[in-house]
């Protein structure tokens, strides 16, 4: 028997080797989702390093009573190759789909390389040396993708860490190949005679934004920690010891409070529960920054939203 109505947890970006206090953003998140019963929680990437002293760190998570999903984030292969932090978090897969209710979700890995006309997984941060190249859905991924949603005729989300909303520039961290991900998309739509496809979720830009896209909702989950500004706005935020601990806090606006959200499914809408807080030290505006990004304004907040389908 169906279920018109369900109700997931959502985070991104938490970054527990780059932040101060990661651990305890974690486990309000999953003490919430607990609390509120949610059908499944998932996470839209940069999580952790698969180091030993992580370990709590990942338990917190596995505390959540109900299923569990995990996002590849480039982050997450900063130390290792993907095989590895896929084996340290418990994912079968790196690309995969899976039904809740009357929903179809579908997760992607955009993690991959396209170097001399072949897709290379990230790894041990090769991204960094090739900034011009990183940022693909495989062909495979994508066929896979074709065949995935003609499958199902059920209403379906997609979950990537970079946004799928259009391709990789100087302002806008998406995807390289968005135009051959939307297409399909728009095939899945026609084909199926009704929105199947309502809305795509990413995290990686850090912010809080929605865009409308061939009728379907692109949805910008802000991380539950904080917006990287860059070495030009440094400051000191915390004191010198955590300074010193997490030297990455200096060029970051650290949020208060954790941010995340409660997304609630049911015919015709999206309802999207997120939570607001204020900076750690001054804000982006004090500290010169242009105060937006990838066509969105910079805040810390993950908006409350209604949307309609």
């Amino acid at each position: 028997m169906g279920k018109d109505k369900i109700k997931f947890g959502v985070m991104a970006d938490i970054h527990q080797d780059f932040m101060y206090r990661a651990e305890e953003r974690l486990q309000q998140f999953i003490d919430r989702m607990n609390e509120e019963n949610v059908d499944f929680i998932i996470q839209l990437g940069d999580f952790c390093f698969p180091y030993p002293q992580n370990k709590p760190f990942v338990a917190q998570w596995e505390r959540f009573t109900g299923p569990k999903y995990h996002v590849l984030g480039n982050h997450d292969m900063d130390k290792c190759d993907k095989k590895t932090i896929m084996e340290y978090l418990g994912m079968e897969r790196n690309y995969y789909s899976f039904d809740s209710g009357d929903y179809h979700f579908v997760v992607l890995d955009a993690n991959y390389l396209l170097l001399e006309g072949s897709c290379v997984d990230y790894e041990h941060g090769n991204y960094h040396k090739h900034p011009d190249a990183i940022s693909n859905l495989t062909e495979e991924q994508l066929e896979w993708l074709r065949e995935d949603l003609a499958a199902t005729n059920k209403t379906t989300i997609l979950f990537s860490h970079q946004n799928l909303e259009s391709p990789y520039n100087d302002f806008n961290y998406g995807i390289k190949n968005s135009d051959k991900l939307r297409a399909i998309l728009r095939e899945a739509n026609e084909q199926a005679g009704f929105r199947k496809v309502i809305a795509c979720l990413n995290g990686h830009n850090h912010l809080d934004g929605v865009k409308v896209i061939d009728d379907i909702y692109f949805i910008h989950i802000n991380s539950m920690s904080y917006f990287y500004m860059g070495k030009d706005y440094a400051a000191t935020r915390y004191s010198d010891e955590v300074m010193k601990a997490y030297p990455l806090l200096a060029n970051t606006a650290p949020y208060e409070d954790a941010l995340y959200a409660i997304v609630t499914l049911e015919p015709g809408k999206i309802s999207i529960e997120g939570r607001e807080s204020g900076y750690v030290g001054p804000d982006p505006v004090a500290c010169g920054h242009r105060n937006h990004a990838g066509g969105h304004v910079v805040t810390a907040r993950i908006s409350d939203r209604k949307l309609l389908y």
